[in-house]
């Protein structure tokens, strides 16, 4: 099934009193490090030891039986390379995590297991559900050259958010099984986990204004000899050998190949039981069959305006009135919180930085997620020593900084970050080390995405994260390196401003239909 459909969708995995464990401690994390922004409540689970050390709750996502055929499709030793955690209420939203996409790996193989279930409840998703187009994953993916003939691609080719893109899926579902096919996970009577090749089938979290709040647990696994490093920083058992998720979540490298073929072998019980049940009529875990999750008539159609229309994140921003131009403020507080709000909105535009041949945009993910899902009370306080700067002098056209100009300061500031004290080579880099290389990989792409922009929120959400990422860089350097850096980081924070504004004052109505159209045809 897996396969040929380029999706698994397992039901009931893990027992009901077992899972409703998983759902308390997953709900204190979110209740303690969600970010709760208005498109979703992200969390790094990859830091939350007590949740993975917990039960064998994390059956429901780490499965034997799930490692072992993830490993099998995949060739090799395997390792946890990306580990969150996601609630989303009812909304309809067109933004970077929720467009119909395939995942940023178009020159390596990656594949996620997505636990779904609605929120708080020891039930399956029936609202904002996993949806999936089935056999789009035995297609090619377009790339591009370089002028050396090196091939590469961006964030922005992995989308299809047009009705032209969706008639293209769905003519290459016909060429190569007579039919087309859109199937949506609902499934509100258990607790539901997927597995899919993430780069390869095209899917998305559909998003509507209808249904329950969903929870969800996101796990990336990559083969370990081509990708290694660490995802947790567990510390290491005393007197036993690591558990698979111990080592799932471990450091791995080319060399882990006989420890976790003696894990899951030591594992096989386990696996040759869970097969049993999924084959048994009377076990409540189960393999869903696809045909009765298909989308069709007037749900498929509402799909379609759905991918295709559904508000952006400016729309929303300017729905809810948030337009600094026209607000005013009474103290340095008022005008901190007011641009914080509306940084919540724009750093969740698009962005359409580079992808690699040699997948080292990997790199720069731990201080994307950083940088990019801080809370509101964390925003404003980073905000709070950069504002006098913003009010020391009025905004002109001066402030709108070139495109290559701040390329060229992104690289200056990655080459200090690089400068931090850290091992050479990113696998071998642990806790705040592993931070600065990710900020410096994240730094010199920011740059080069920079010159590449093609609309408005792309342009806003990019100069957003240049200041964003060049700020926490500068606040884990020494003072004297700090006042090298300094006027950098307020150009960053002034550009943005600058550019906020001009992007305000070509509708600066509260609706903001035009700016809304642009946003649309250039997204």
């Amino acid at each position: 099934m897996l396969e040929f459909n380029g999706a698994a969708l397992f039901g009931g995995l893990v027992d009901p009193a077992l899972f409703e464990k998983l759902v308390e401690a997953y709900d204190k994390v979110q209740e303690a490090a969600g970010n709760n922004t208005f498109m979703h409540s992200f969390v790094n689970m990859a830091v939350q030891n007590e949740f993975i050390m917990g039960e064998n709750y994390v059956d429901a996502f780490a499965h034997p039986l799930l490692i072992a055929i993830t490993a099998y499709l995949m060739g090799g030793a395997i390792r946890i390379q990306e580990f969150r955690g996601k609630n989303t209420d009812p909304i309809a939203i067109n933004a970077q995590d929720n467009m119909l996409h395939v995942d940023n790996t178009p020159f390596k193989e990656e594949y996620k297991v997505l636990l779904n279930w609605q929120r708080g409840q020891v039930k399956g998703p029936s609202g904002q559900n996993f949806t999936f187009l089935p056999w789009t994953h035995k297609g090619n993916r377009d790339i591009l050259a370089s002028n050396d003939g090196l091939p590469w691609s961006t964030e922005r080719d992995s989308l299809f958010t047009s009705h032209k893109a969706i008639d293209g899926l769905f003519d290459f579902q016909r060429n190569t099984h007579g039919r087309s096919r859109v199937v949506e996970a609902v499934h509100p009577e258990q607790p539901l986990a997927v597995l899919f090749p993430a780069g390869a089938v095209v899917h998305h979290r559909y998003r509507t204004p209808t249904g329950n709040a969903r929870s969800c647990i996101i796990t990336a696994f990559h083969l370990s000899k081509t990708h290694p490093g660490h995802n947790a920083e567990l510390p290491e058992p005393v007197g036993r050998k690591k558990n698979l998720i111990e080592f799932l979540v471990g450091h791995q490298d080319e060399n882990s190949t006989d420890e976790f073929l003696d894990i899951l072998s030591n594992e096989s019980p386990r696996i040759e039981e869970k097969l049993d049940h999924l084959f048994k009529a009377t076990h409540p875990s189960t393999i869903l069959d696809l045909e009765p999750l298909e989308l069709k008539g007037e749900r498929l159609s509402a799909w379609r305006d759905t991918v295709v229309d559904a508000p952006t994140p400016l729309k929303y921003k300017y729905d809810r009135n948030l337009i600094f131009s026209e607000a005013e403020f009474s103290s340095i507080e008022e005008y901190t919180a007011a641009l914080a709000a509306i940084m919540m909105y724009d750093k969740c535009g698009l962005l359409q930085m580079v992808l690699y041949q040699d997948g080292r945009e990997e790199i720069r993910k731990p201080a994307r997620k950083l940088v990019g899902e801080r809370k509101i009370k964390r925003l404003i306080e980073l905000l709070m020593p950069w504002v006098p700067q913003l009010l020391s002098s009025s905004f002109t056209e001066n402030d709108l900084i070139d495109p290559k100009t701040l390329r060229i300061m992104c690289d200056a500031v990655a080459a200090i970050a690089n400068n931090l004290e850290m091992p050479e080579i990113e696998a071998e880099c642990v806790g705040p080390q592993k931070i600065y290389k990710s900020l410096t990989r994240l730094m010199m792409d920011l740059g080069e995405a920079m010159v590449r922009c093609e609309g408005v929120e792309t342009y806003l959400a990019t100069s957003l994260f240049l200041f964003l990422a060049a700020e926490e860089i500068y606040s884990h350097l020494k003072e004297s390196d700090q006042l090298a850096l300094r006027s950098i980081v307020a150009t960053f924070l002034r550009n943005y401003v600058a550019s906020l504004l001009l992007v305000e004052s070509i509708d600066s109505q509260t609706h903001n239909p035009k700016l809304a159209k642009l946003a649309k045809a250039t997204a």
